[in-house]
């Protein structure tokens, strides 16, 4: 058998469907490598899990490589500082092209300067900050000493022959608060410095991201949200058969379409079944994939589905809940008028669910819409549903409605 060349849960190998946010940060990228620009506004790529944001920030990972900048990657974390984090980044970046970050240099004397501003502790040692999250940042001493490692650091790329300084922040959500503020504010002051930094920040989070980043600061205006959405069919095809054509195998297309139908545009749905079907189809170069494998196929997904929807639904507050139950209700009552596939009532995905009108659910619950606001924002931090378009809710994951009416009996 070849090997599956489907990647659940991993970067694909080809990123399909983002051509456009990728070509976006290409431009950005080469303005920096090209004219040494500093990048005011920090572009955020904002979706719900599993619609490919990390696959995105890596393949601007591996552009800003190509383009000769030093990379600094940030996983964002509710209990460690993200401005340390990215301190200790940045300063492992220009270790890696030769810049000297040792004790007696330039670049460590701003280091400990961040240091001491956000009450790490042991900064001395080699180029470690501590990561403990401080109620101190977001002060305007932070700030700015961030924004002079920032400046400092890439200046000195910059000489070295580097194109500049690039930040990876995924998760930006769940940074601490404090840390958003010190963040926010140390890159407006950057845009004032003489002479003109060379860098870039690149960021990704979860729907309630920009909710997340006004709360922390009022000049949400600095950030430039762009969302991320579930592939178009097209995109969804060539998700699956791409991989397969590339080592000599086909889809047949009664297959390929229940797939696409069941995946629902959702890419790490799409990597799923894509490696579900291989596993039972084990094929070798020249066959063909066929409708025959989809039965199998599911059943290899249904376990895993069921692990990651009961997952979700732990989380949920027994008032989450109805209003969870409710919005299935709505979904499922949606699908069977528009004659939907018996997808619909399986253990796999759904196929295609409709948005729900929260007005809709209001009447279900017999509450008013007002009173939805709380568990609709919970949830939204939470990442189960999703604001489709105005007034209207989505779940996040093809399939959980119709797992929703099965745990509460509906």
């Amino acid at each position: 058998m070849i090997p599956s060349p489907y990647t659940p849960g991993e970067a694909p190998p080809v990123l399909v469907g983002r051509h456009e946010q990728v070509e976006r940060a290409r431009a950005d990228l080469a303005l920096m490598a090209t004219y040494g620009r500093f990048r005011g506004r920090v572009q955020v790529d904002v979706g719900s899990r599993g619609v490919g944001k990390t696959s995105l920030l890596k393949a601007v990972r591996d552009a800003a490589a190509e383009a000769g900048a030093v990379v600094a990657w940030v996983t964002a974390r509710g209990d460690e500082s993200l401005v340390a984090s990215l301190g200790h980044a940045i300063t492992r970046g220009l270790d890696g092209i030769g810049v000297d970050v040792g004790p007696r240099s330039r670049l460590r004397d701003r280091v400990q300067s961040l240091s001491l501003e956000l009450g790490a502790v042991g900064a001395s040692a080699g180029v470690e900050l501590d990561v403990a999250s401080s109620d101190d940042a977001g002060t305007g001493a932070a700030s700015s000493a961030f924004a002079d490692l920032v400046s400092a650091a890439a200046l000195a790329a910059r000489e070295r022959g580097s194109a500049g300084l690039v930040l990876l922040v995924d998760e930006i959500q769940a940074a601490p608060r404090s840390d958003l503020r010190t963040f926010a504010y140390a890159w407006q002051e950057l845009q004032q410095a003489t002479p003109e930094p060379p860098a870039v920040v690149f960021a990704a989070g979860l729907p309630n991201t920009p909710d997340v980043l006004t709360a922390a600061v009022t000049f949400s205006e600095r950030f430039a949200f762009r969302h991320l959405r579930r592939l178009a069919a097209s995109d969804a095809v060539e998700v699956l058969e791409g991989p397969a054509r590339a080592v000599g195998v086909t889809w047949s297309p009664a297959l390929r379409d229940a797939v696409v139908a069941l995946a629902d545009g959702y890419p790490y749905f799409l990597q799923l079944y894509g490696d579900a079907v291989w596993q039972a189809g084990r094929p070798d170069d020249g066959s063909e994939l066929d409708a025959v494998l989809l039965d199998d196929a599911r059943d290899r997904v249904a376990t895993e589905l069921d692990t990651m929807f009961r997952a979700r639904w732990s989380v949920a507050s027994p008032g989450e809940r109805r209003l969870l139950v409710a919005m299935a209700e709505l979904t499922g009552e949606a699908a069977d008028a528009a004659a939907t596939t018996a997808a619909a009532t399986s253990s796999g995905p759904e196929a295609p669910e409709q948005p729900v009108r929260r007005a809709a659910i209001a009447e279900r619950l017999g509450v008013t819409s007002n009173d939805l606001s709380e568990p609709r924002r919970s949830l939204l931090d939470k990442g189960l549903v999703e604001a489709a378009e105005r007034g209207r809710l989505r779940f996040t994951v093809p399939g959980f409605a119709a797992f929703v009416r099965r745990e509460s009996g509906g």
